[in-house]
């Protein structure tokens, strides 16, 4: 019997091959959306958990996150934006955990949920620690209960997720068209204090009124240089205002992107703006700081410090 050519079987499996790339194309073009449609309407329930008030979600794709980060979406009821989702995704020795966080538009958790959790002890208690921190500032972090104890591994990586979220917040957040408004109340007015004998670190004071008229605090224009990497000996200087009450208080810590020569990174500037938004509400002459933000900026957090201790010493 005469045997076949092989060039005859080479024509087969072409032909065969190509129906079967127009096959799973066919399919691919059919289900792809549908599959997509799905995810979409899985990430809109999500974020519909943990902040109910939204009604839109309009994802924020055009800045660089944490790498934890997933994604960050901006959510409005009406023409008002209520908050800020975001999803989170980490991994450690005893698994994963991917978590969506709701941020009011000033900070405060205002929901939590895990999407996935695979952690080998007290998933439970994690998902019950998960909770204790809604209500919390993202920058402050204080859980409003005893923490579940007996995970203390899947603890430490819920609590790196939360810090992402506040770093990522830094971000996202558009401030005010006078964000001292925040601090001083509508109406506010300011007026360089030609009294004021500037030093070092406190280079002007403004005397600050509310719209009666009335003196209720002040404003300082702060600077200070130092070094922010110590293997490289990279040093540059911060610029930072600050608004204080007639009683001390630190009514609000401001740290302008174009002013901070120290990295500007989104692996460092967020952390030293999240470690000066924990210290708001202290007294100038007690204050502190939830230090631990600032995980990998120390030097730059440490001038902060600085600088603040010698706002202290100058009102004193």
């Amino acid at each position: 019997m005469m045997k076949k050519p092989i060039v005859h079987y080479t024509f087969v499996l072409m032909v065969v091959s190509i129906v079967c790339g127009i096959m799973i194309s066919a399919v691919n073009a059919i289900t792809a959306p549908i599959i997509q449609s799905n995810i979409e309407k899985a990430q809109a329930a999500a974020y519909r958990l943990v902040l109910p008030a939204g009604e839109t979600f309009t994802e924020i794709d055009d800045v660089e996150f944490p790498a934890t980060i997933l994604t960050v979406a901006e959510a409005k009821a009406g023409a008002n934006v209520v908050g800020y989702v975001y999803t989170a995704y980490t991994t450690n020795k005893f698994g994963y955990m991917r978590v969506v966080v709701a941020v009011s538009p000033t900070g405060t958790i205002l929901g939590a949920d895990f999407i996935e959790i695979n952690q080998t002890y007290q998933v439970d208690g994690t998902r019950t620690n998960l909770q204790l921190y809604v209500g919390s500032s993202v920058t402050s972090l204080a859980p409003s209960g005893d923490i579940v104890s007996g995970a203390t591994g899947s603890l430490n990586s819920l609590v790196a997720m939360l810090r992402d979220v506040a770093a990522a917040h830094a971000l996202v957040v558009v401030a005010p068209a006078d964000p001292y408004e925040a601090w001083f109340g509508a109406g506010y007015t300011m007026e360089i204090d030609s009294a004021f004998t500037p030093t070092t670190e406190v280079l002007a004071k403004s005397i600050v009124r509310n719209a009666s008229n009335v003196v209720i605090g002040a404003y300082y224009h702060l600077r200070g240089t130092g070094e922010y990497n110590s293997d490289s000996g990279s040093s540059g200087t911060i610029n930072m205002y600050v608004g204080l009450s007639s009683t001390g208080e630190i009514l609000g810590i401001d740290l302008p992107k174009d002013q901070y020569g120290h990295t500007t990174s989104n692996a460092f500037y967020p952390k030293v703006v999240a470690y000066a938004n924990s210290i708001v509400g202290s007294n100038i002459d007690s204050f502190s700081g939830q230090g631990d933000l600032a995980t990998g900026a120390t030097n730059s957090k440490n001038l902060v410090n600085t600088l603040l201790t010698a706002l202290g010493g100058v009102i004193e």
